[in-house]
């Protein structure tokens, strides 16, 4: 496989060498991350400096954890010592509120408590219908594309079919495309703007007459007033008339030692978050898996081979059927071990600490780097190369258990990773047993990161009907 167009081969490090004391200068950092994108910053900085990089980027320090024994003590060991806190400030101002993805101490267990069992890998089954559905509705665009002959940009497509799916299992209610389109749309910018505004050095107040400000407060106004619609109408009905969808659980669950419901603007925290890590995550990695099944076609004659043995040719396929698709669950896996959507996530150092060999003061900003953990070369061979039967389980036996970390991990893992799994799972089934997609000719991807592992240059590709749909 060819490496990816954004990443140049580093000299992986030699953690007993000895290390830098300084990295580069601010306007160094600022120059770099210009021209050459943050990632491949960082990912310069892990081959200079070792499995703990260090920066200090004006009157911030921050720390790269790259090692899967100190990715063990930031996320699970010492983890009350590394919260989201400075950090995730502006995703909790500007995007996110207080629901459980950037909520800390009492609200945090308490909301983990109260949803955890929303999301569990039975409770997600339910979701199989929608989701089923949502994938014969795109191979439907699909089929008329091939037949206009006309590419299709894939990420829109993951992104368009991984919100559908998870505003219909959040709010029990078809959105019209338009709309739909234009929550997406928005979210998109909530998003964009916040992690822009994270890597301001100096930031305006937001009440400032600039015309990103405008934009954002528009989209946002938009997006909440969308969920406060939903949350009111559903109030304005009989509770035994509700649809058992996500929204309904939320409004329905009870504390087990308090007895307290959420309140509605807890409701709304929470659906937000939901809307945006259920489909940005899913959407990603399955338009990183159509790039890998194209720069692959060894890997994508297996998916296939696979599919065409397990599903039935005459109707849709059974979750019995989806289950017995092992390869293409391990090609999924090794989608998100080299393109894992959050290829950072941010911790803050609240206590001093020592960490491996840094001296970690109260208040630097780390960030822990599973883009780079799950290519490091002391528990990957050849760790660019796409191979799904890294997922065997008498290969994985024996790996360290922090060596991948695509949904992060400990107690803070990824609530919605089954439901994430699941849905690609379907989606690549389906979509993949009658399509194949070619990138056009001569584009190549330019991969990136804003927070989420992006491209900004797009992915068009030209779809291919396999065989005739089914009647």
């Amino acid at each position: 496989m060819m490496l990816p167009p954004h990443y140049e081969a580093v000299a992986f490090p030699n953690t007993a060498r000895p290390r830098r004391d300084e990295g580069p200068g601010l306007l160094r950092i600022a120059w770099e991350v210009h021209n050459r994108g943050a990632l491949q910053f960082f990912m310069d900085q892990w081959g200079a400096q070792g499995d703990l990089p260090h920066l200090r980027m004006g009157r911030h320090k921050l720390l790269l954890v790259i090692h899967p024994e100190h990715v063990r003590e930031v996320l699970v060991t010492r983890r009350k010592a590394f919260e989201k806190q400075q950090s995730w400030e502006a995703s909790r101002l500007l995007l996110l509120g207080d629901g459980l993805i950037a909520s800390n101490g009492a609200l945090w267990k308490r909301q983990r408590r109260l949803m955890s069992t929303f999301f569990t890998p039975r409770s997600i089954e339910r979701y199989y219908p929608v989701m089923l559905a949502e994938a014969e509705e795109t191979a439907r665009r699909w089929e008329a594309a091939a037949r206009a002959g006309e590419p299709i940009e894939m990420m829109d497509e993951m992104m368009r079919v991984a919100a559908s799916v998870i505003v219909r299992s959040m709010f029990g209610t078809d959105v019209s495309d338009g709309r739909l389109h234009s929550l997406q749309g928005d979210v998109e910018s909530m998003i964009k703007f916040t992690t822009r505004r994270e890597m301001l050095p100096l930031k305006l107040p937001l009440w400032a007459p600039v015309r990103s400000h405008r934009s954002y407060q528009g989209a946002r106004d938009r997006v909440h007033a969308f969920i406060r619609e939903v949350v009111a109408r559903r109030r304005g009905t009989p509770e035994s008339s509700w649809p058992d969808d996500l929204l309904s659980k939320l409004m329905q669950a009870r504390d087990a030692q308090s007895g307290e419901a959420m309140s509605d603007l807890l409701v709304h925290d929470e659906s937000l978050g939901i809307f945006i890590a259920g489909h940005e995550t899913t959407a990603r990695t399955m338009s990183f898996l159509w790039y890998a099944l194209h720069d692959n076609p060894h890997v994508a004659e297996r998916v296939r081979a696979e599919l065409d043995a397990v599903l039935p040719t005459d109707g849709p396929p059974t979750l019995e059927h989806i289950k017995q698709l092992g390869y293409t669950m391990r090609t999924i896996k090794e989608v998100l071990r080299l393109y894992p959507p959050s290829p950072h996530q941010p911790r803050d150092s609240h206590t001093d600490q020592v960490l491996g060999t840094q001296q970690v003061e109260a208040g630097t900003y780390v960030m822990v780097f599973p883009y780079a953990t799950h290519r490091h070369p002391d528990f990957w061979d050849e760790p660019e190369r796409f191979d799904p039967d890294r997922f065997l389980p008498e290969r994985e036996e024996g790996r360290h258990s922090f060596a991948y970390y695509p949904f992060g991990a400990g107690q803070r893992i990824c609530l919605g990773n089954s439901f994430a799994m699941l849905e690609a799972h379907i989606l690549t089934a389906l979509l993949a047993h009658r399509f194949t997609a070619d990138l056009a000719r001569g584009h190549r991807p330019r991969i990136e990161s804003n927070g989420m592992l992006m491209v900004p240059n797009g992915m068009p590709m030209h779809v291919t009907p396999r065989r005739e749909p089914p009647r």
